[in-house]
Protein backbone atom coordinates (compact mmCIF):
# COMPACT_ATOMS: atom_id res chain seq x y z
CA UNK A 1 0.00 0.00 0.00
CA UNK A 2 1.23 3.64 -0.88
CA UNK A 3 1.96 6.21 1.46
CA UNK A 4 -0.93 8.16 -0.05
CA UNK A 5 -3.29 5.13 0.27
CA UNK A 6 -2.31 4.44 4.17
CA UNK A 7 -3.11 8.76 4.77
CA UNK A 8 -6.26 8.45 2.79
CA UNK A 9 -7.43 5.44 5.19
CA UNK A 10 -6.09 7.28 8.06
CA UNK A 11 -8.00 10.32 7.09
CA UNK A 12 -11.81 8.15 6.30
CA UNK A 13 -10.88 6.35 10.01
CA UNK A 14 -10.76 9.44 11.57
CA UNK A 15 -13.79 10.52 9.44
CA UNK A 16 -15.46 7.35 10.60
CA UNK A 17 -14.73 8.15 14.23
CA UNK A 18 -15.67 11.47 13.90
CA UNK A 19 -18.95 10.82 12.36
CA UNK A 20 -20.27 8.31 15.11
CA UNK A 21 -19.54 10.21 18.06
CA UNK A 22 -21.12 13.47 16.13
CA UNK A 23 -24.08 14.37 15.09
CA UNK A 24 -22.76 12.69 11.33
CA UNK A 25 -20.90 16.01 9.70
CA UNK A 26 -17.35 15.48 9.45
CA UNK A 27 -15.50 18.83 8.76
CA UNK A 28 -11.92 19.18 7.44
CA UNK A 29 -11.23 21.45 10.65
CA UNK A 30 -11.94 18.83 12.80
CA UNK A 31 -10.52 15.95 10.98
CA UNK A 32 -6.97 18.19 11.08
CA UNK A 33 -7.32 18.22 14.70
CA UNK A 34 -7.92 14.86 15.52
CA UNK A 35 -4.59 13.94 13.35
CA UNK A 36 -3.02 16.35 15.49
CA UNK A 37 -4.01 15.44 18.35
CA UNK A 38 -2.60 11.58 17.49
CA UNK A 39 0.58 13.36 16.49
CA UNK A 40 0.13 13.12 12.78
CA UNK A 41 -0.28 16.80 11.45
CA UNK A 42 -1.55 17.11 7.98
CA UNK A 43 -2.10 20.34 6.37
CA UNK A 44 -5.57 21.51 5.54
CA UNK A 45 -5.26 20.97 1.92
CA UNK A 46 -4.22 17.72 1.36
CA UNK A 47 -7.27 16.67 3.80
CA UNK A 48 -9.42 18.23 0.94
CA UNK A 49 -7.87 16.80 -1.40
CA UNK A 50 -8.12 13.21 0.42
CA UNK A 51 -11.74 14.13 1.16
CA UNK A 52 -12.13 14.33 -2.64
CA UNK A 53 -10.41 11.40 -3.19
CA UNK A 54 -12.78 9.64 -1.26
CA UNK A 55 -15.98 11.41 -2.48
CA UNK A 56 -15.26 10.31 -5.66
CA UNK A 57 -14.37 6.52 -4.28
CA UNK A 58 -18.04 7.25 -3.28
CA UNK A 59 -17.36 6.55 0.24
CA UNK A 60 -18.32 10.11 1.79
CA UNK A 61 -20.56 12.71 0.08
CA UNK A 62 -20.78 16.17 0.65
CA UNK A 63 -23.37 18.24 2.91
CA UNK A 64 -24.02 21.34 0.46
CA UNK A 65 -26.00 23.20 3.22
CA UNK A 66 -22.86 23.20 6.05
CA UNK A 67 -20.15 22.25 3.85
CA UNK A 68 -19.40 19.75 5.86
CA UNK A 69 -18.92 15.12 5.15
CA UNK A 70 -20.82 12.69 5.20
CA UNK A 71 -19.76 9.31 5.96
CA UNK A 72 -21.31 7.00 3.28
CA UNK A 73 -24.29 4.90 5.59
CA UNK A 74 -22.59 1.69 4.16
CA UNK A 75 -19.35 2.70 4.99
CA UNK A 76 -20.11 3.75 8.42
CA UNK A 77 -21.55 0.69 9.21
CA UNK A 78 -18.55 -1.46 7.98
CA UNK A 79 -16.65 0.48 9.80
CA UNK A 80 -18.15 0.12 13.14
CA UNK A 81 -18.20 -4.03 12.56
Amino acid sequence: MSVDSRRVEKVFSVMQNLASTGDGLVRVGEIADALRDANAPTPAWQLRADCSALADEGRISLHAESGAWLVASQRRAEGAA
